[in-house]
């Protein structure tokens, strides 16, 4: 299946900060909540239709302490893993 290249919060989630700066996430259509992170709060936060994978790895890097070099593959696994669980479109 062909990924948009600027991924979309699924409309059908809500999202909660945790004091840690993670956050947790319910989908409303299968009553199923996730817990993210910091780092995947932070790549949440970056999901806003206008950046594509590749975008959102550079706006994410000066904030991560030790990024990996292949952080454009780390973020579009991610993002890959999100739509699997229909998180985002």
């Amino acid at each position: 299946m062909n990924q948009p290249p600027f991924p979309t919060r699924n409309p059908d989630v809500v999202a909660s900060r945790l004091r840690d700066g993670g956050l947790v996430i319910l989908h409303l259509e299968s009553g199923e909540y996730h817990e993210l992170n910091r780092v995947g709060a932070a790549i949440w936060d970056l999901i806003d239709g206008t950046l594509s994978p590749p975008e959102i790895a550079r706006e994410l890097r000066p904030d991560l302490e030790g990024a990996p070099d292949d952080l454009e593959s780390v973020v579009a696994t991610y993002l890959s893993e999100l739509r699997e669980r229909d998180l985002v479109v």
